[in-house]
């Protein structure tokens, strides 16, 4: 956020650099929240949920010492912004770097994601229901595209509005981190619906 912040030219350098440590904050949390959430969604099959869920907590707990370089690296992209209006040859050496090893980073972190969202889609309800969820989350992904674009939200805590690009991918942000989840949990508990008659009929059986 900070880079498309600085590239996109919409926020003077000033301003950039005092939002960097804000703009920092709300993701280290978001994807901390988001990490969590794949790490027992898409585990591996030979991970069972707690095991997944113990991996996931102490990752977390790995992780805040870490952050450490994450600001580093984001402190280092908000320097782009002061090489705007005075050109330095360490500030360009720090932003430079900064950029190579933030783009490495969210390359790495997006591969991995992709990984577990593969293996979370091997889990999606087959038949009827799977086929009624992904219609629903279709249909809401076409509905928020169309009110973000129209209504262009605003980012939250600066007063600027998102674009056209940025109308979608809020869009496709809100359908996979609040329509899918309240979707799957729906449909897991309606499978559970249809799972109990036959278990209460095994045990009477038995």
């Amino acid at each position: 956020m900070v880079g498309a912040l600085t590239v996109s030219g919409v926020v003077n350098p000033g301003l950039q650099l005092l939002a960097a440590p804000v703009l920092f904050v709300v993701g280290a949390t978001l994807g901390l929240l988001h990490g969590g959430a794949l790490a027992v969604i898409g585990r591996p099959a030979c991970l069972t949920r707690g095991t997944a869920l113990r991996h996931a907590v102490l990752a977390a707990l790995l992780s805040i010492p870490l952050l450490g370089i994450g600001w580093l690296v984001t402190a280092s992209i908000s320097l782009t912004a002061a090489l705007m209006t005075e050109m330095r040859a360490s500030w360009l050496f720090f932003a430079v770097g900064g950029w190579i090893l933030g783009l490495s980073l969210c390359t790495w972190a997006a591969w991995e994601g992709w990984r577990a969202v593969k293996a979370a889609a091997r889990r999606w309800p087959e038949g009827r229901w799977g086929r009624v969820g992904s219609a629903v989350l279709t249909l809401t992904l076409a509905a928020t595209t169309v009110l973000f674009v129209r209504v262009r939200p605003s980012i939250v805590g600066t007063g600027m509005r998102v674009n056209e690009l940025g109308a979608v991918a809020l869009a496709v942000v809100a359908t996979l981190w609040v329509a899918l989840p309240t979707v799957w949990a729906a449909l897991y508990l309606l499978h559970q619906d249809q799972l109990r008659p036959h278990i209460r009929g095994g045990e009477a059986g038995s």
